[in-house]
């Protein structure tokens, strides 16, 4: 079965999108254009995650396993605490316990790759569907290695 589906991504702006963003895709590819037109493009390449992006320049930021397992419980966290925080009365002080916990754990755990990008929601509910499903492949991949 061939898995390669024809893709023209024509309006990808900015200067220098990854090469691997432009032509065919397997179905690991991902594409997201929020409401201002900023895009974000991800692609699994066996072993590695890498996610880019107009509003970051086009910078290729590459994911292991770990750090996709890791950035997306940090993302889906994150999306969590938005939703409580909406909450009359409850949310805004528990998310901000929650969040000075949360924060204080990740920070001693490592600088993750995606976390020095400031995320609106719908980019953050992208990627953490992006990290959702590239995990089981990921693993697979792995446990062929």
């Amino acid at each position: 079965m061939d898995n390669t589906v024809s893709i023209k991504l024509q309006s990808i702006e900015g200067k220098n999108p990854p090469i691997w963003a432009i032509g065919k895709q397997n179905i690991r590819f991902w594409y997201y254009e929020n409401e201002h037109g900023e895009q974000w493009v991800a692609k699994l390449d066996k072993e590695t995650l890498k996610v880019s992006g107009l509003d970051i320049g086009w910078k290729e930021i590459e994911l292991t396993l770990e750090q996709v397992e890791a950035e997306r419980e940090r993302i889906t966290e994150r999306l969590l605490l938005l939703s409580i925080s909406k909450i009359p009365n409850v949310g805004e002080t528990f998310a901000r316990s929650y969040m000075e916990t949360a924060t204080t754990r990740q920070t001693s755990v490592q600088k993750l790759p995606l976390s020095e990008w400031i995320l609106n929601n719908g980019e953050m509910l992208w990627i953490a569907s992006v990290l959702t499903a590239a995990i089981p492949y990921m693993k697979w991949e792995k446990e062929k290695n």
